[in-house]
């Protein structure tokens, strides 16, 4: 089971996701009648081929918009680390690095909000090479490195402000390095995947993925996976999804 009620400050609103983050059953099951009075749809369309989507879901008003609040109410910082037993802070100069497809231009104002609001340490922008910071920072970009960030997609972008604020509220003293790939292709997805590696994250958190096919242990596709000494996280989907890739990779 996986905690459902994921709540992230965008802007000065609140968009309730559903996302499978956290394996506690416990929590989960708090969320089951919510999830049966609100309407909820897929943040992302599903893959088209050689293609992945996001994981999250978005409850949505009566208009099919994301339904927002002003305050936020959902899990937050405090539980994610009752849940696990474990401290907010881990080896300075840690990185996390995360991929995601597409660009959330607020993504570190976001993540600042988030941080003010639960009262934990906001992550400024590093001003160099995400590696040599001596402090904490936050870096965006895209999937060869730079600064050409691809064209924003909404639906992508409330999966980053997610993964980026659930990161941070995880570990808050690790730095968070986002790689944003072109689009949502695999070919994009891995080269953002192999950028992120480069670039010093030793780990990777991915919430995307899309069908099995019979070539994903070979022609050039599981490898981008098996990176010594670095810790690559896949999310499965959630129930009632079924197998998906890169999560069933062996790496």
């Amino acid at each position: 089971m996986s905690i459902k009620n994921i709540k992230l400050l965008v802007g000065a609103s609140t968009v309730v996701l559903f996302a499978g983050l956290i394996g506690v059953q416990a929590m989960a099951s708090s969320s089951r009648g919510m999830q049966e009075q609100e309407k909820h749809v897929p943040v992302c369309p599903g893959p088209e081929k050689d293609a992945a989507h996001c994981h999250a879901r978005v409850i949505v008003d009566e208009l099919g918009q994301p339904k927002t609040t002003g305050v936020p109410s959902g899990y937050g910082p405090a539980q994610f680390h009752g849940a696990y037993s474990v401290a907010t802070s881990t080896t300075p100069g840690t990185i996390i690095g995360i991929v995601d497809a597409y660009d959330d231009p607020s993504v570190l104002s976001d993540l600042n909000t988030y941080s003010s609001y639960y009262g934990i340490p906001s992550l400024p922008a590093c001003t160099g090479a995400i590696a040599s910071s001596g402090a904490p920072c936050f870096k965006k970009v895209d999937q060869r490195g730079g600064t050409k960030y691809p064209r924003a997609n909404s639906g992508w972008a409330l999966e980053i402000a997610l993964d980026v604020e659930a990161a941070h509220a995880m570990c808050q003293n690790c730095s968070i390095l986002l790689i944003e790939a072109d689009s949502n292709s695999f070919a994009n997805l891995l080269a953002a995947e192999d950028r992120a590696a480069t670039l010093g994250a030793k780990i990777i958190s991915n919430s995307w993925g899309g069908s099995e096919f019979s070539g994903e242990t070979g022609g050039g596709y599981d490898g981008h996976f098996n990176k010594t000494g670095v810790a690559i996280t896949v999310s499965s989907g959630d129930s009632g999804y079924g197998a998906e890739y890169p999560a069933a990779s062996q790496y």
